[in-house]
């Protein structure tokens, strides 16, 4: 009886190990969204879906590239949520009547309640954080990541297939 050979771990490659400020952002990022996205399941919403809502209940009459740029993300992508939720009648897309190229968009009545208890949940959700991280360290952690979203914002992505508008 032979025993198998040991594959190497990154233990053994440290270069190799997963590591720094993207790295960790990545991972915080998809166990806050997993947790967010929980309490959004009997909303039949996903994360996208309830960020899009609330931002187009808060300022109404933007179109999709000044949706796209506020979100940090892609006009498509932009476009592909907010069709789901005209869809499911949270939303609604209207001519502008000074330039019929712009289709802004306007929460519906059901939009605008439910944007409201996303709301209310996701101050739920910041609470917890605050009450976990305490409040300074709270503060501290949303002034960091603002600082490093101004700092990628004002970076050239030109080319890298990850453009912010």
């Amino acid at each position: 009886m032979t025993t198998p050979p040991r594959l190497p771990t990154t233990a053994d490659h440290p270069e190799v190990t997963p590591q720094g400020v993207g790295f960790l952002l990545g991972v915080a990022h998809r166990a806050r969204r997993r947790a967010w996205e929980v309490s959004l399941v009997d909303l039949n919403l996903t994360a996208p879906q309830a960020a899009l809502l609330r931002l187009i209940t808060a300022q109404p009459g933007l179109g999709i590239r000044q949706l796209a740029r506020t979100l940090g993300t892609d006009p498509m992508n932009a476009l592909r949520v907010a069709t789901s939720l005209v869809d499911l009648g949270l939303c609604e897309s209207r001519r502008d009547l000074e330039d019929a190229r712009r289709r802004p968009f306007f929460p519906t009545d059901k939009g605008s309640h439910l944007a409201s208890e996303i709301a209310r949940r996701a101050d739920c959700v910041e609470r917890e954080l605050i009450d976990t991280l305490g409040p300074e360290s709270y503060a501290r952690l949303l002034s960091n990541l603002q600082a490093l979203v101004d700092l990628d914002r004002a970076k050239p992505t030109k080319g890298t297939g990850s453009e912010i508008p």
